[in-house]
């Protein structure tokens, strides 16, 4: 039986280094059965990334070892985040145009992606993001004959990273001129866990009667998420800046959670033939949880994260669903 491998990457921002240091374990695990060559992008027919997802899904497109998107957090992540913590951070964020400036972004993806297009991609691809001038969903695809797709492949990776990444209060909104100037914000409005995104695009054109593939195989990865649970009875009425610190993170923490409730359902019930394995956040303390945030980058921080991420993986390394996505290589090919 054929299957359809989808690799879906949550988002959260330089909490990104623990799915990244995730699949880099993976990968090193492969290359010692299988030879140095080898990258976690032989294995999947289909990548989803959003926000800082996005970012790891393009780069393991590429064929860029998954350590090095590791040392791409450790490295740039403290410049890209810089004073993300204290009064003139929430200032900045509240009353003067958000937190950062992307250009410290910007100059690390251009030297991470060195000007790729979506069509150099060596797999497919959805990228969500939102489209901020016209009010609606968009996802970056890699364009395939199957959707006699022909929109995308010409954009630079460099512009897609920063439009499914910029997270509102926290960034600029990305305006790609290849669009006409069009203008995005984060995916992780609406697709934080981009699972759905992966499993619309392999059924409306990959697997099921009449189409290439019999089965679906899914494979999610999730960023860390501390517990958003609150102590009793607070105060009802809250002013905005008593929710900024946690304002975006709600709706990222919602979303994937659901959609993970929602796809064990669907393998539960067999609505379609998949084989659906989520590696989950870690259990984070209440003393460590202040280290976990998505713009907090100081080296106790990823150096936790990375500690997270090694756990993890030795949890799932002989999972039945982990062990059969890695089993064979992908079966659909891109011709890059």
């Amino acid at each position: 039986m054929e299957q359809f491998k989808v690799l879906a990457i949550d988002g959260g921002g330089i909490k990104g280094l623990y799915s990244a240091k995730i699949l880099s374990l993976f990968e090193a695990e492969l290359q010692r059965a299988r030879g140095d060559g080898v990258r976690v992008v032989d294995y999947a027919d289909l990548i989803c990334g959003t926000s800082t997802g996005g970012l790891i899904a393009l780069a393991l497109a590429l064929r860029i070892p998954a350590e090095k998107i590791c040392a791409f957090y450790e490295q740039k992540g403290p410049r890209i985040f810089q004073g993300s913590q204290g009064l003139p951070a929430l200032l900045r964020q509240t009353f003067f145009g958000g937190k950062f400036s992307d250009r410290p972004l910007r100059e690390a993806l251009e030297e991470m992606f060195q000007g790729h297009t979506i069509g150099d991609s060596a797999c497919l691809l959805c990228i969500p993001t939102y489209d901020f001038t016209h009010g609606t969903y968009e996802v970056f695809k890699f364009d395939h004959e199957e959707g006699q797709l022909s929109r995308h492949n010409s954009l630079p990776m460099v512009d897609v990273a920063l439009a499914t990444s910029a997270a509102p209060t926290f960034f600029p909104l990305a305006q790609i001129e290849q669009e006409n100037g069009t203008q995005f914000v984060d995916g992780g409005v609406w697709a934080n866990n981009p699972s759905l995104v992966g499993l619309a695009e392999a059924l409306r054109y990959f697997v099921g009667p009449g189409k290439s593939f019999a089965h679906l195989n899914l494979l999610s990865v999730a960023s860390l998420n501390c517990a958003t649970g609150k102590a009793p009875l607070l105060k009802r009425r809250r002013s905005f800046l008593q929710w900024a610190p946690e304002l975006f993170d709600l709706p990222l923490i919602g979303q994937s959670e659901f959609t993970d409730v929602y796809l064990r359902l669907m393998q539960e019930r067999q609505l379609v033939p998949m084989t659906y394995t989520r590696i989950p956040s870690a259990d984070i303390s209440n003393d460590q949880s202040p280290f976990i945030k998505l713009d907090l980058a100081t080296h106790r921080s990823l150096s936790l994260m990375k500690q997270y991420a090694t756990d993890m993986y030795h949890r799932y390394r002989r999972d039945p669903g982990v062990q059969a996505f890695f089993a064979e290589t992908k079966a659909y090919r891109t011709g890059v």
